[in-house]
């Protein structure tokens, strides 16, 4: 199987495509990561976390329950992994920060917004540094100190520096411009570290232990050209 960045006889670590389904949406026909798992190891395997259709990037799979209990544990606690991820935002980020603003869901819209607790939000936090700057853009290294649906979309349109490519949280004229001279039309944003932190229980053996993707060839082909 491509794309295989790690794999033991308790886990697997994959480097998703962008447009690739995680799990399976009901429909027997579209294709996703689980299911090309599950032909691949001849067994079922579950995913550790979420990652949408159109993120690119590191993808965990348990191979048993024992593993799979202990991943949720881990990826839920968010204090024994870090999660980063490289996005390309709109506009100029001077310094590096950190949006703390509670997310819930709107159901009439159909996306997550920043809310106060007191309507149902839960807590979200979301930490961003600057890897390199562009005319009118910045290259981004998230960490998602926790794990809210949607995140990072929903937080970076919230500090008015939309994620470019997004077509729920973007910004449409942007999204435009990259569809007209880049052919893209998908969000830039791809999963490309994971760092096992202090790891208890049978798992013990990650700790340290870190695991990258490099960005996809498309994506950097757009960073090459931005600023010519």
């Amino acid at each position: 199987m491509e794309q295989i960045i790690f794999e033991d006889q308790n886990i697997l670590i994959i480097n998703k495509p962008r447009g690739l389904l995680l799990q399976q949406d009901g429909d027997e026909s579209h294709l996703s990561l689980d299911k090309m798992v599950a032909d691949y190891l001849k067994m079922t395997a579950m995913p550790a976390h979420r990652l949408d259709k159109d993120t690119s990037g590191l993808c965990v799979f348990a191979k048993n329950k024992k593993t799979a209990d202990e991943l949720g544990k881990i990826f839920n606690d968010h204090t024994q992994i870090e999660k980063h991820y490289i996005t390309l935002v709109v506009g100029n980020i001077e310094e590096d920060g950190v949006v703390d603003a509670p997310l819930r869901k709107s159901f009439e819209r159909k996306k997550m917004v920043v809310a106060p607790l007191k309507s149902g939000a839960k807590p979200a936090i979301t930490k961003y540094s600057v890897i390199e700057r562009h005319t009118d853009y910045t290259l981004l290294d998230v960490q998602l100190l926790t794990g809210r649906t949607h995140q990072i979309r929903a937080h970076m349109s919230y500090i008015r520096h939309h994620v470019v490519g997004d077509v729920k949280y973007g910004d449409y004229k942007i999204n435009n411009i990259f569809k007209r001279d880049f052919s893209f039309e998908n969000q830039f944003l791809h999963a490309y570290k994971l760092k096992f932190l202090d790891i208890k229980g049978h798992l013990n053996y990650l700790k340290n232990r870190e695991f990258s993707a490099d960005l996809p060839p498309e994506l950097q082909e757009i960073l090459k050209k931005l600023d010519n």
